[in-house]
């Protein structure tokens, strides 16, 4: 569904935009310029789900962010229009020749597609840059080549990304999305537990069904305003309380007692303390809470934060 409504004539790129990393908004700022200089509305043509989990299922990579924050992250960079398309089978069974004419051209009046070398599309991933640019010539829209952006010699990707979290390189993934990897949600009631271990803990919903990262980490939190907040998080399936099967997210605010029930949290991932794991007792897990604190206390110190 569009983010807004007009179909004029429009320049437009095409992809997932997993993360909105460096090589994306690489993309998406050529794409705005080049609109800009040709009068065309700048469009994103975005999947929900991603193709990748429609075909692949529990197999896929898991998404590094949820719809409301890459929508957030793109409209932020001076796009015009977003449309998201529900990937379904319909969609994947059109030929590449289909998807363009129909999709493309058709339906979203294009003028101009900026796409790069590496992307497929169409049933069985048939059309690519070339099929694009031998249909260009006939059928009237200009074709551009996005650019790409590499680090440490290797190009940015959604996948580099994922391996940097899971191997807990928050500092490597940082680098790569041109910013800290954060989560965003609401806080809402949980079971009190971290309160009753001295640890009072902001539950916040997780947009995602699976994870790119878990474990246990230091991490800064806007509370709704301007003011930057540390903390510890869990983010998981709580294998230490009840094994859950879907994701939670749990921050301990440092020196924090504010109530923050209802508001939204843009938590950051700085450092990984350690993994998730299963105690036998309560007075376990309290013990492992405040050697965390402890741990994150002595980190940020060591980081010449503001943190005191």
């Amino acid at each position: 569904m569009p983010v807004n409504g007009s179909h004029a004539a429009c320049g437009l790129t095409i992809g997932s935009f997993d993360g909105v990393h460096l090589g994306h908004q690489a993309i998406i700022r050529e794409l705005v310029s080049q609109c800009q200089a040709r009068q065309l509305r700048s469009c994103i043509l975005t999947f929900y789900p991603r193709p990748a989990e429609y075909f692949g299922g529990d197999n896929a990579a898991p998404s590094l962010m949820g719809w409301r924050e890459k929508v957030s992250m793109l409209m932020q960079m001076g796009v015009d229009e977003i449309i998201c398309l529900s990937f379904d089978r319909s969609i994947s069974k059109l030929s590449a020749q289909e998807f363009v004419s129909r999709l493309v051209l058709e339906a979203l009046s294009t003028r101009l597609v900026m796409i790069g070398d590496d992307f497929r599309f169409g049933n069985d991933r048939l059309g690519d840059y070339e099929m694009l640019k031998r249909m260009s010539a006939s059928q009237g829209f200009d074709l551009l080549r996005s650019p790409t952006v590499n680090h440490g010699g290797e190009r940015i990707s959604s996948s580099r990304v994922r391996a940097e979290l899971a191997a807990g390189n928050l500092d490597k993934a940082s680098e790569l999305l041109g910013h800290d990897y954060y989560i965003q949600g609401r806080v809402r009631h949980g079971q009190q537990l971290g309160r009753k271990l001295g640890a009072p803990t902001a539950n916040i919903d997780v947009a995602l069904d699976r994870l790119p990262i878990t474990g246990v980490f230091v991490v800064s939190a806007n509370p709704g305003d301007d003011r930057q907040v540390f903390g510890v998080a869990n983010l998981g399936f709580r294998p230490a309380v009840d094994n859950r099967e879907l994701p939670v997210l749990e921050v301990h605010l440092l020196d924090f007692e504010e109530n923050l029930y209802g508001r939204r949290l843009c938590v950051s991932f700085l450092q990984k303390i350690r993994a998730e794991q299963k105690f036998d007792s309560h007075e376990q897990l309290g013990q492992q809470i405040a050697k965390d604190i402890d741990w994150a206390r002595q980190w940020l110190a060591s980081r010449n934060t503001d943190f005191k």
